[in-house]
């Protein structure tokens, strides 16, 4: 017989630092609901809740010092909770009211071998800094199942999962360490220094003195080949071809930015294989430009846009 409760805690969170994956100490950020006047409960390993709230849309505003804000709609839906008795009640619980940002806290590759006689896939060398633990849940389009054996920070190459059916080389596989939101960090930050950064200011090109919040800056190619956004089970991923390969740069919000309140902006990421980015900056009332910008592996390169009005 199925248990049907009201919803009492009708928003969870936990936030997450960019390349470290670490959670955020509650002391680091601030979490809103710009539709209400309802404080959050701050807790240990980055989490954050609202309570008893009201069904409907939001819009949840996460910030902290030297990040990113990021501003997320969020549902809270009215329904109650009706709970498997064979199941968990807080694993159901979790899954239901949790909310996370797809692709932020995981393992995300491409798949260059599937052997499904011991259900491993191999895929590009790459190092994750924490552990991803056996049973975490792993989805590609067309398949759902789990991690078979925990996957230990440092450079892994391949994964045993518990099934492999329907997976082919050249899919897509996300391996979820945890549902998180990732704290993507601000032009100003000094922790992406092991990173390759591209920086740069926004201003209208006729008053070179007035600074444009709100411009998107997206990265649309690397070394010359297009940026290609796929939906991977929900998540939106980025990938692109670098030495004929296919090969992922992260999730669409790896690849695109907004300057903020003072026309300053930052993209950054890990390849080292980079030599060359197209960035565009578009804004509501101004043409949209274009700027190739040159890489070193590292280093913090500047790309400034002056923008001509519409």
């Amino acid at each position: 017989m199925l248990e049907s409760i009201s919803q009492k805690v009708s928003l969870v969170g936990q936030l997450v630092e960019d390349l470290s994956y670490e959670p955020l100490d509650y002391q680091r950020f601030t979490a809103e609901l710009k539709e209400s006047q309802k404080a959050p409960h701050y807790k240990d390993n980055g989490y954050f809740a609202f309570t008893d709230l009201l069904a409907g849309n939001y819009i949840l505003r996460v910030s902290g010092e030297r990040f990113q804000t990021q501003e997320i709609p969020v549902t809270i839906p009215s329904a109650p909770i009706v709970f498997d008795p064979n199941k968990s009640k807080l694993e159901q619980l979790l899954k239901r009211v949790v909310f996370a940002q797809p692709g932020d806290n995981e393992l995300i590759v491409v798949a260059t071998n599937v052997n499904g006689g011991n259900t491993r896939i191999t895929f590009e060398a790459t190092s994750i800094g924490r552990p991803i633990a056996a049973g975490a849940e792993v989805l590609a389009n067309g398949l759902i199942t789990k991690l078979a054996t925990r996957l230990d920070a440092g450079q892994v190459t391949s994964a045993r999962l518990e099934s492999v059916a329907g997976l082919n080389v050249g899919d897509i596989v996300r391996i979820i360490r945890d549902r998180s939101i990732r704290m993507r960090f601000d032009p100003y930050a000094e922790a992406t220094a092991q990173a390759t950064q591209i920086v740069g200011e926004v201003t209208a090109k006729n008053e070179p003195t007035m600074t444009l919040p709100a411009t998107t800056i997206n990265m649309t190619k690397v070394n010359g080949q297009v940026v290609v956004i796929s939906d991977v089970a929900g998540a939106q991923i980025a990938t692109t071809t670098i030495a004929g390969k296919q090969v992922v740069l992260g999730t669409e919000r790896d690849t695109k930015t907004f300057t903020n309140e003072k026309g300053d902006y930052t993209l950054y990421f890990g390849r080292e294989d980079v030599t060359e980015v197209t960035l565009e900056a578009t804004r509501a009332g101004f043409q949209t430009a274009t700027a190739v910008v040159a890489v070193t592996p590292r280093a913090r390169i500047r790309a400034n846009f002056q923008l001509i009005n519409t």
